[in-house]
C-alpha cells in the first residue's frame, strides 16, 4: 500500500514538473524572438539615422551652395532647386521601406511633380530677364528678402535636424515631409511678396497650393 502512495506521488509531481519545464523552453524562446527583434529595430534605427544625417548633410550641402544674385526671382528659383531636389531624394530614399499605400502613392508623387518642376524652374532662370538690381541690393526686396529666404531654410534645417526617428519608416517619412513643405511655402510666399516676375510667381502660387494641400494631408494622416 505504501508502495503504491510513493509511486502515485512521484507520478503526480512529475506531470505537475513537466509544464514548468515546457513553459521554461517556451520563455527562453520568446525572449530570444524578442532580443531578436529588438536587435532588428536597433539595426533599423542606426541603418535610419545614417541615412538621415546622410540626407541632412547633401541638403546642407546644395543649399549653401546656391549663389545670391540681387534678384529675388532669381535667387528664390535656385533655392528652389535643390529645396525640391531634397524632397526628391527623401522620397526615393522612403519609398523601398514604405508600407502605408497612401504616403507611399504621395512619395510618387512627390518625385513625379517636383522633378517637373525643377527642369521648369531651370527654364525660368534661363529665360528670365533680370530687373534693375538696385531694386534688389538697396536694403529692400534683396537684403530683407534674401534674408527671408535663408530664413525660411534655416528654421527648416534646425527643424529637420533635431526630429528623433521613430523606426516606423511612413512616420518618420510623414513627420520629416511636414516642416519642408512648410519652408517651401514659405518661400513661395517670398517670391510672391517680393518677386517681379509673372511667371515665376505663379510658379510661387502652385508650390503654396500643392504643398499646402499635402501638408494638410500629412497631418491628417499622423492624426488617425
Amino acid at each position: 500500500m505504501k508502495k503504491n502512495i510513493l509511486i502515485s506521488a512521484a507520478f503526480a509531481f512529475s506531470i505537475a514538473f513537466l509544464p514548468a519545464c515546457n513553459d521554461s523552453s517556451t520563455t527562453k524562446e520568446t525572449n530570444t524572438d524578442t532580443t531578436a527583434n529588438m536587435d532588428g529595430m536597433n539595426h533599423d534605427m542606426k541603418g535610419e539615422m545614417g541615412e538621415h544625417n546622410q540626407m541632412m548633410t547633401k541638403m546642407d550641402a546644395d543649399m549653401k551652395a546656391v549663389k545670391m544674385t540681387g534678384d529675388f526671382d532669381v535667387d528664390f528659383a535656385s533655392m528652389m532647386i535643390p529645396h525640391h531636389q531634397s524632397a526628391v531624394d527623401m522620397s526615393e530614399m522612403y519609398l523601398p521601406k514604405a508600407k502605408d499605400e497612401k504616403i507611399k502613392a504621395m512619395a510618387q508623387n512627390i518625385i513625379n511633380s517636383q522633378k517637373k518642376e525643377i527642369d521648369e524652374l531651370k527654364t525660368l532662370i534661363a529665360n528670365h530677364k533680370p530687373s534693375d538690381k538696385k531694386e534688389h541690393t538697396d536694403g529692400g526686396h534683396g537684403k530683407d528678402g534674401h534674408n527671408e529666404l535663408m530664413d525660411a531654410m534655416t528654421k527648416m534645417m534646425g527643424s529637420m535636424k533635431t526630429m528623433k526617428m521613430s523606426g516606423d519608416a511612413d512616420k518618420d517619412f510623414v513627420t520629416m515631409m511636414i516642416p519642408h513643405h512648410q519652408s517651401a511655402v514659405e518661400m513661395a510666399e517670398n517670391e510672391i511678396s517680393h518677386g517681379k516676375h509673372v511667371e515665376m510667381k505663379k510658379f510661387a502660387q502652385k508650390v503654396i497650393n500643392d504643398q499646402t494641400k499635402e501638408i494638410k494631408e500629412f497631418n491628417d494622416w499622423l492624426k488617425k
